[in-house]
């Protein structure tokens, strides 16, 4: 999952964190009426069509509480031809979605939950795997909301999480975490300032969208004049808070860590 964690950290981590909450939306709801195993076997496999081409995108993923994996492949098939490949090739029961111009073909393996994600592409089908391990969720549910209760303990009263998700890699450890409330850019600012801080991260640098001249401000949705990216580090850890007011005039701050293994012996 090398270039899963260099994407978090880069300009496609937006893009790669999307897809994976998406895929968790759509796909491990239905899970929970699985019936978990008593003994867990190895994570299963998910065999892909002739001429697929697989990438990584997480080994170790948590999201929502939820330990996942996921894995990425394209192939020059059509979407239509793709789904009746797994259809195929899936043990039975299969439980399908479909959101927009994506299908989800969904089941459940032990203690286990696998789905399969399709959609379109210039010359064939995006195809992404995600694998979750739906027992480890309810085992990791108390751990997860300690988590999340300690940072709303340092955030304005009323804020919700609204997505967690962590990943390890290479001797790192990722976090991304989507807050909302209803107080000023300003309040969000500082107070995040302070969580950081407490956490050794200092603030090395600070983009603001008011800067970004009028025609940059123009393309912005509504209410996003006031929005802000903040740039921490610390020894062995870095972070970024993107904090910005959504259409509902709510402001949402996003926040990415990335922290090395060896800075926690």
């Amino acid at each position: 999952m090398r270039a899963g964690v260099r994407a978090v950290a880069g300009h496609g981590w937006r893009h790669r964190i999307a897809v994976a909450l998406g895929m968790l939306a759509l796909g491990v709801c239905v899970a929970g009426t699985g019936t978990p195993g008593k003994n867990l076997p190895d994570w299963p496999d998910t065999v892909l069509p002739p001429g697929a081409e697989p990438y990584a995108i997480g080994e170790q993923l948590n999201v929502n509480g939820l330990p996942m994996r996921l894995r990425g492949f394209t192939t020059a098939s059509s979407p239509e031809l793709t789904a009746a490949w797994f259809r195929d090739h899936l043990p039975r029961p299969l439980v399908e979605n479909r959101a927009g111009d994506r299908l989800v073909l969904g089941r459940a393996s032990g203690a286990y939950y696998i789905t399969v994600q399709l959609s379109p592409r210039k010359g064939g089908t995006n195809g992404l795997v995600a694998v979750t391990d739906v027992r480890a969720s309810l085992e990791r549910r108390a751990s997860g909301s300690a988590a999340n209760e300690k940072l709303l303990s340092g955030m304005p009263s009323g804020t919700q999480v609204l997505n967690a998700m962590t990943s390890v890699d290479g001797g790192r450890n990722a976090t991304f975490v989507v807050l909302a409330n209803t107080y000023s850019e300003d309040v969000n600012r500082e107070r995040v300032q302070q969580l950081l801080r407490r956490e050794g991260y200092a603030l090395e640098r600070e983009a603001r969208a008011a800067d970004a001249g009028a025609t940059a401000l123009a393309a912005l949705p509504r209410g996003a004049a006031g929005g802000r990216t903040m740039f921490f580090r610390g020894v062995g850890r870095e972070a970024i808070a993107v904090i910005s007011r959504m259409p509902d005039n709510r402001v949402a701050i996003v926040l990415n860590t990335i922290t090395s293994i060896e800075s926690f012996k």
